[in-house]
């Protein structure tokens, strides 16, 4: 494809561009980016965030691509989908850690073929993961463990622990339990945000989807916005960094 005269801003959603209610700064201005599945308000965005991401959608020569781990059924409750004035400037979206790439708001069937490939050559299968983790959690902790196991969209195992988000010392102790299991593993990888744990296959990985992109429209110039150590792989295929200050990644900068 011949080369396109536009830049592309990959850019993270959670706590890089938005907040969860639980971190929002209510002193600010801000409004609402997505809903529970109920329809009430589970992230926000300030207002200065919100005019610049407004500047840059309206912008012509500018392609912003939100870049997430969230899943296709989590980022259709965002703004970004929701709303006409986001959504009608949204060409791409890379979700699920880069397993689903979104091209005007359809499913990028080529890439999903190329995923699925993948998925059936793996020699330890999702599912069988997925069932390891449940029975896993039930022997090294209890029934009451207070862990929501899910597998997403048959594409990774979800992790999180609803017991006590805040709870340093037990989220340690599952990430020991979850590092021992896959320590002998050569197919997959852990991901950690906090209280949220995800175990994936090597390939799917935001950095894969975010350089496919950019080998298929070489942009004139690309960016990468990312707050914690997991996005910096991604962000490392793009020209420029950008960094929101007091995150993570930005913590590390200063050390």
């Amino acid at each position: 494809m011949a080369h396109t005269q536009k830049i592309f801003i990959f850019s993270d959603m959670d706590d890089t561009l938005i907040q969860t209610t639980r971190k929002t700064n209510f002193d600010k201005e801000s409004s609402v980016f997505v809903v529970d599945n109920e329809g009430q308000p589970i992230s926000h965005i300030y207002r200065s965030i919100e005019k610049l991401l407004r500047l840059g959608v309206q912008n012509p020569n500018v392609l912003i691509i939100p870049t997430t781990a969230r899943s296709l059924e989590s980022y259709r409750r965002t703004a970004f989908h929701t709303d006409p004035s986001y959504a009608a400037h949204i060409e791409y979206a890379i979700l699920n850690f880069g397993g689903v790439i979104l091209k005007n708001g359809v499913v990028d069937r080529d890439w999903q073929e190329l995923i699925i490939t993948k998925y059936n050559n793996l020699s330890t299968k999702i599912e069988i993961m997925y069932d390891n983790i449940i029975l896993l959690m039930l022997e090294k902790l209890s029934t009451e463990h207070g862990l929501k196991i899910r597998l997403i969209e048959g594409l990774y195992v979800d992790v999180l622990n609803k017991k006590d988000k805040l709870n340093e010392v037990y989220n340690r102790t599952i990430e020991q339990i979850l590092r021992e299991y896959l320590s002998n593993s050569e197919e997959y990888y852990l991901y950690i945000n906090g209280p949220s744990f995800a175990l994936l296959p090597y390939f799917l990985n935001k950095s894969l989807a975010v350089k496919h992109l950019i080998e298929e429209c070489k942009p004139l110039l690309s960016i990468g916005a990312g707050d914690n150590t997991n996005d910096l792989d991604f962000m490392f295929e793009t020209d420029f960094l950008v960094i929101p200050n007091r995150s993570y990644n930005a913590q590390r900068l200063k050390v």
